[in-house]
């Protein structure tokens, strides 16, 4: 790609993706400053027809994108430009090798952390929107993010000399960077440890389970309303048209396990029993389902998952991710990646069907 000279900037993107007509120009002006390596666009989902499926990952991207990369751009270290968007300067491209690294299967975050490990600033544009297409079943999108997942976990592993120690030519190795990658690639693990830790006390039978549960909720319930309500707000028209979406992103489950720690009064009608009884085996058991509601939650979501292929899957698929939520089954996704690289199962890459739904 750098076999003729006048060129002073590639453009890597993906052949269904499409560009807002002033996109191109808002990412080259970054690269006037001589210091920026490589620009990345807002990458929207742009589908023609959407399903409760695609307004998901639509407010998934926003709060990817929109929220966290900008923050990324505050802190000075990008976690990966977008695959679909990445337009190098030709100094950055050669002072990688010339070429997109493809030892992982995250090949377009190896590029954002070699870039900046050479010196190179990266920089998220967050008005230039790219539109792309974006699974409509819950097997391809598995299967896509599970590649995505198992890339990172590669990535870490390739890079452990770069976390937590910070360097003055890049900010790969700064604290809060270093906090913001395992805050996502370790968030099931952080859900499974709070879960049985809970379980722990209450066998322990202490007075501190309680305390503990509703603290870990209240926190969870706050985290969810901020970063929903930021997020979503950053691109309205998007937020409006997915509204259902952004509401029920932990899912129904897991709000409801938020109102029971915020209001612990409505968790004695929740145990009642058909006649108005409340026994301690049930209650007992009902704590039990609260406090372990992480794992069960991504178990749902491999349920789902399951279902999808059955007559009328399809449907129920939709009415589990809304129950269990879409965030347990990113987690799910994650948990999954921990399994398959620990296993070194096969690491091919499996295409995503693209049929030219999108629209700008």
């Amino acid at each position: 790609m750098l076999a003729e000279p006048w060129a002073e900037a590639i453009l890597i993107m993906d052949a269904d993706v499409i560009f807002a007509h002033d996109s191109l120009r808002k990412m080259t002006r970054h690269l006037a400053d001589k210091r920026v390596g490589a620009v990345t666009a807002y990458i929207a989902e742009g589908s023609d027809d959407r399903n409760y499926l695609t307004r998901f990952i639509g407010v998934e991207y926003i709060i990817a994108q929109l929220a966290s990369r900008r923050a990324q751009n505050v802190l000075g270290a990008i976690a990966c430009l977008a695959g679909g968007a990445q337009l190098h300067s030709r100094s950055n491209l050669e002072a990688i090798g010339g070429k997109i690294p493809t030892g992982t299967l995250a090949e377009d975050t190896m590029t954002t952390f070699e870039s900046q490990l050479n010196g190179r600033r990266m920089v998220f544009e967050p008005h230039a929107k790219v539109y792309a297409e974006e699974p409509r079943s819950l097997d391809a999108l598995w299967k896509q993010r599970l590649r995505w997942a198992r890339g990172n976990v590669q990535l870490t592993s390739i890079y452990k000399r770069v976390w937590f120690r910070p360097s003055r030519k890049h900010h790969l190795g700064s604290i809060p960077f270093g906090l913001s990658w395992f805050s996502i690639l370790l968030l099931p693990a952080w859900m499974l440890l709070a879960s049985f830790s809970l379980l722990a006390l209450l066998l322990m039978d202490t007075t501190l389970d309680e305390v503990a549960f509703r603290f870990t909720w209240i926190a969870a319930a706050c985290t969810y309303i901020f970063s929903m309500g930021f997020s979503v707000q950053l691109d309205p028209a998007h937020g409006l048209r997915s509204w259902r979406e952004a509401l029920l992103f932990p899912g129904v489950g897991a709000m409801l396990v938020m109102t029971i720690a915020i209001f612990p009064r409505t968790s004695g009608l929740a145990m009642t029993d058909l006649f108005g009884n409340t026994s301690e085996q049930s209650r007992f058991a009902f704590t039990i389902l609260l406090y372990l509601w992480g794992p069960i939650s991504m178990l749902g979501a491999w349920v789902a998952r399951l279902v999808e292929g059955l007559p009328g899957g399809r449907f129920f698929t939709g009415l589990l991710i809304y129950f269990f939520g879409y965030g347990s089954l990113l987690c799910a996704i994650t948990v999954d990646s921990y399994i398959k690289e620990w296993r070194r199962a096969d690491a091919s890459w499996v295409k995503t069907e693209k049929v030219g739904r999108v629209v700008s």
